[in-house]
C-alpha cells in the first residue's frame, strides 16, 4: 500500500524556486578575478538563471541530456550555470582546472562537452588543447575585458549571450533521477572517471549537509565558499546555501591568506569551508598580524586531508574558531561524514578530542570507516550506503563505461 503523500520531484529547480520564494532578498557576493566586488540577490540569481535557460536552448541549441562544461572560478556567473544548465535538463560538467593538459583533454572528449563556459583568465589553458577537442561547438567567455582576444574559435562573451534574453522561462519536466551534474575523479587507477549526480542525490545531499549535525547552516549565516566550484560541485554548498537561505561569498581566484582574511572581516563571514592548507595559511597570517576586531567566523569545515591537531587547537585557543573535519569523495557527492562532537564526547581532552574523524556524525545510512582499539587508530575499509553515492551496480558506476 502506497502512502497518500504528494509525489514531488526533488530537482535543482525546486531548490532555486524555493530560494527565490523564501529568500529572494538574500545575497550572493562575488570578489571577481579583476578585483571588483559584485553583489546581487537570490531574486537576481533566479531571473538570470531564467535568462541563461533561454540562451542555452534558443541560442546554443542545448537540449535535454546534453553535457555542458564549465572551466571557471567561484563567482555568481558560475553559480548561474549550476542552476541554469540542469534546469533545462542538461548536465553541468565542472572541469577541474588543476589537472594536466592531457587529463583535461581526455575528460572533455570523453564527456563530449558541447559547450564550455570558461573564465577569461583560464582561457590559455584551453587554447593549448583546443585543436584536440572533438565535440566543443562554442566557448562562452566569462569575466572578459572588452579588448579580450583568444585563439579559441566560436567564442562569445557571457553577458552578450544573456543580453536581451527574457526572464520568463518555464522549466521542463525533469525526473528526479535524471543526471544534473558531473565531475571526474583522478583519485583512482587509470584514467579519470566520470561520476554523474542525479537531481535527487543533489537535493538530498544539500538538505542533509545544512543540518546541525553536518555543516550547520541557516539563513542567519554568511558562508565563504573557498572550495572551488570546479571541484566536486564545491562540496554541494551552492545548492545548500540557496536551500538554507544563507548569504554566499565567492572569492574567485583570490585565495591568498590576506585576501581571505579581508573577506572574512569585511563580509562578516560566519561559516566557511576549505582544505587544510588554506586554513594553515590563514592561521599563520592571523598570528603574525592579528585582526583588530574578532572575526564573526564561528567555524570552518575542512576536507581533502586530515586537519592537523595543532591547527585545531591553535585556531580555537587563539581566535575562538572551531575546526570541523569532514570526509568524502567525488563518488559521495562528496560529503559522507562530518566529525561533529556529540555530548558524550564532552569529557575528551587533547589528542582524543582532536581525532574525532571516526566518531563524528555519519551522513550515510550504513558506514564502516574507522575502527578504534584502545588508544590506537586503524584505517579500515570504507563502505557506505547513501542516497547520494555512486551506484557501482549501474553500468559499472562510471560515466561512459560498461
Amino acid at each position: 500500500m502506497e502512502g497518500l503523500i504528494m509525489n514531488y520531484a526533488l530537482t535543482t529547480n525546486t531548490i532555486l524556486e524555493y530560494g527565490n520564494s523564501a529568500f529572494h532578498h538574500k545575497k550572493v557576493i562575488s570578489h571577481l578575478p579583476n578585483g571588483n566586488r559584485h553583489e546581487y540577490t537570490f531574486r537576481d540569481l533566479y531571473q538570470r538563471c531564467k535568462m541563461l535557460a533561454n540562451a542555452l536552448t534558443q541560442n546554443l541549441g542545448i537540449t535535454k541530456g546534453d553535457i555542458v562544461g564549465t572551466f571557471a572560478w567561484n563567482h555568481y556567473q558560475h553559480l548561474e550555470l549550476y542552476y541554469g544548465i540542469p534546469g533545462i535538463g542538461a548536465i553541468c560538467h565542472t572541469i577541474n582546472i588543476r589537472l594536466s593538459p592531457q587529463q583535461t583533454e581526455f575528460i572533455i572528449n570523453h564527456s563530449e562537452d558541447k559547450v564550455i563556459f570558461v573564465d577569461a583568465t583560464l582561457v590559455p589553458l584551453l587554447e593549448k588543447i583546443a585543436d584536440k577537442l572533438e565535440t566543443v561547438e562554442h566557448y562562452i567567455i566569462l569575466n572578459a575585458p572588452d579588448d579580450f582576444s583568444t585563439t579559441l574559435t566560436n567564442t562569445m562573451h557571457y553577458e552578450a549571450l544573456l543580453a536581451g534574453q527574457s526572464t520568463i522561462f518555464e522549466w521542463p519536466y525533469i525526473d528526479e533521477n535524471d543526471a544534473c551534474g558531473m565531475c571526474y575523479t583522478s583519485g583512482t587507477t587509470g584514467l579519470p572517471k566520470g561520476v554523474l549526480y542525479s537531481h535527487r542525490s543533489t537535493y538530498l545531499h544539500a538538505a542533509t549537509i545544512l543540518s546541525p549535525n553536518a555543516a550547520n547552516i541557516s539563513n542567519r549565516d554568511v558562508v565563504l565558499l573557498i572550495v572551488p566550484q570546479f571541484h566536486v560541485m564545491a562540496w554541494g554548498y551552492p545548492y545548500m546555501c540557496v536551500l538554507s537561505g544563507a548569504d554566499m561569498v565567492l572569492p574567485s581566484l583570490h585565495l591568498q591568506p590576506n585576501a581571505l582574511i579581508n573577506m572574512l572581516q569585511k563580509e562578516k563571514i560566519t561559516k566557511a569551508n576549505g582544505v587544510p592548507t588554506i586554513w594553515l595559511g590563514v592561521y599563520e597570517a592571523m598570528k603574525k598580524s592579528p585582526p583588530e576586531q574578532p572575526l564573526a567566523l564561528e567555524e570552518y569545515v575542512v576536507g581533502g586531508s586530515a586537519l592537523p591537531a595543532s591547527l585545531i587547537e591553535g585556531f580555537e585557543k587563539d581566535f575562538g574558531i572551531r575546526g570541523v573535519q569532514a570526509w568524502g569523495m567525488t563518488e559521495t557527492s562528496p560529503l559522507g561524514t562530518v566529525a561533529r562532537l556529540q555530548p558524550k564526547h564532552a569529557s575528551l581532552k587533547g589528542y582524543d578530542r582532536d581525532f574525532t574523524t571516526g566518531y563524528g556524525c555519519t551522513l550515510t545510512t550504513q558506514t564502516c570507516f574507522f575502527e578504534r582499539e584502545a588508544t590506537t587508530w586503524h584505517t579500515g575499509e570504507a563502505r557506505h550506503r547513501i542516497p547520494w553515492n555512486r551506484n557501482a551496480h549501474r553500468k559499472g558506476g562510471w560515466y561512459g563505461r560498461p
